[in-house]
């Protein structure tokens, strides 16, 4: 293979589509290295810790993501409707249109380490907050808030997997256009 050079942002765009396509445990150095186009030794270079800490990196990477385009937007003023509209558009971008599995999902099966299960813990409780805080301000009580922001994750992730499997998004784009009645008060 020829050296090549790919920035870390690229590098982790590229892997994460390795671990949404295989899986943590069917993702191999092997697979990262033709993904991305880089050298086995240099994905160690870079990730001395191997597939577990690309892993790990492709998880913060989500949460970053999370932080930036879900809960930062649903925390500004503004209109609850307004603001998970646009968290809609960025999750539709997110899971290329409901084609592409959660990054939660993949990474969470066997083979993941303490570290990587915290940070997938950490990143969901955060999708929980959010959603439940943006329930709250639109006048839900917090324990119907609370539910309300579980049954919206649960949906969201439940289309993502019966969209791959039907071969049929409708599902994720309903449960995203239904978003606000479920976690806005009427």
């Amino acid at each position: 293979m020829a050296h090549s050079t790919v920035s870390d942002s690229e590098l982790l765009n590229r892997s994460a589509k390795v671990f949404r396509t295989y899986g943590f445990e069917g993702t191999s150095l092997s697979r990262l290295s033709q993904a991305t186009g880089l050298e086995k030794a240099s994905l160690y270079h870079r990730f001395p810790g191997g597939k577990e800490q690309i892993a790990l990196a492709v998880a913060e990477g989500t949460c970053a993501w999370l932080q930036q385009n879900v809960f930062e937007p649903l925390k500004n003023p503004g209109d609850p409707r307004k603001k998970l509209r646009a968290v809609a558009e960025q999750l539709r971008i997110c899971y290329a249109d409901g084609t592409l599995p959660c990054a939660f999902e993949v990474l969470s099966l066997a083979g993941g380490t303490t570290e990587l299960t915290a940070a997938l813990k950490g990143a969901l409780q955060g999708w929980l907050k959010a959603f439940t805080e943006l329930a709250k301000e639109s006048g839900l009580p917090a324990s119907e808030a609370r539910k309300r922001a579980e049954q919206a994750i649960i949906q969201i992730e439940g289309s993502l997997i019966l969209g791959r499997v039907l071969d049929d998004t409708k599902a994720f784009h309903r449960v995203l256009d239904e978003l606000p009645a479920l976690l806005i008060r009427h």
